[in-house]
């Protein structure tokens, strides 16, 4: 599927419009996208603290700072928002040498045109010992029919993200997204991990199906049955199932923590 950019869809609404996304946080019927977005975020706190500086890049709608502590947290994105600090390019990270003790990336990576660049600017970016947090999407089977389906975003599994010259996604456009990007990176760790030295993989896993499909969208709308928060923890427990039981049909998320050495 070679048309992986960011389309108009009849299901999904207001893509890409992050200032909704957090004016309607507040006023969506349901716990549905509170708890997806309290499950995305939590894993990431235990490598944050109150010495901490933190830099997140793509913050989108900035959810980050209603879930996360952190000393210093910077919420940066390629376009300017009310709630980032500054407008950074994560492919040119303009942060200086050894100076950051974790990146957050949140869904980001696959609307990168050059992922690579990331990579090589966070090992600069970050102090020994630091941390980049990934939570990326899966393009699993059930993935690539949602996708094709509402045809908000699409994927390529043709492209190259370890290749800095040749883009993944459209360079002009920050919403421009390729769902392959996180399998083509993270499906073989001992790939990646030739490719960077510099980091070890200390943390990864799969989530993630129900939670992600019914939750409403997150910088979209998108149709879904409003849920309370404890039955929300119960089609977390089915997803764990579903997920445990087959990951590349079910598994819509996924979670990367590397260490820089």
């Amino acid at each position: 599927m070679a048309d992986h950019h960011h389309r108009q869809s009849m299901l999904v609404r207001y893509a890409g419009d992050a200032q909704r996304a957090r004016e309607e946080y507040e006023k969506r019927p349901g716990s549905n996208l509170r708890f997806l977005l309290r499950k995305r975020f939590d894993w990431m706190q235990r490598y944050l603290g109150p010495a901490t500086y933190a830099v997140e890049v793509g913050c989108g709608a900035g959810f980050s700072e209603l879930f996360l502590h952190a000393g210093n947290l910077e919420l940066t994105d390629a376009e300017p928002r009310p709630w980032a600090r500054r407008v950074v390019d994560a492919q040119e990270l303009p942060h200086a040498d050894a100076s950051v003790d974790a990146l957050i990336a949140n869904n980001v990576i696959h609307h990168l045109a050059y992922p690579d660049r990331f990579f090589r600017g966070a090992a600069r970016v970050l102090r020994p010992g630091g941390h980049v947090l990934i939570q990326e999407c899966n393009c699993s089977w059930t993935t690539r029919i949602a996708l094709r389906a509402t045809g908000h975003e699409g994927y390529d599994f043709s492209a190259d993200p370890f290749d800095p010259t040749r883009p993944c996604n459209d360079p002009s456009d920050p919403w421009s997204a390729n769902c392959a990007i996180p399998n083509l990176l993270f499906d073989d760790l001992d790939r990646f991990g030739k490719r960077y030295p510099e980091f070890a993989v200390v943390d990864s896993g799969m989530s993630e199906f129900f939670v992600q499909f019914n939750s409403g969208g997150v910088t979209a709308t998108v149709p879904y049955i409003p849920l309370p928060w404890a039955a929300m923890r119960v089609v977390d427990v089915v997803d764990r199932v579903l997920v445990a039981i087959a990951p590349g049909v079910f598994a819509s998320q996924r979670r990367l923590v590397l260490r820089r050495a």
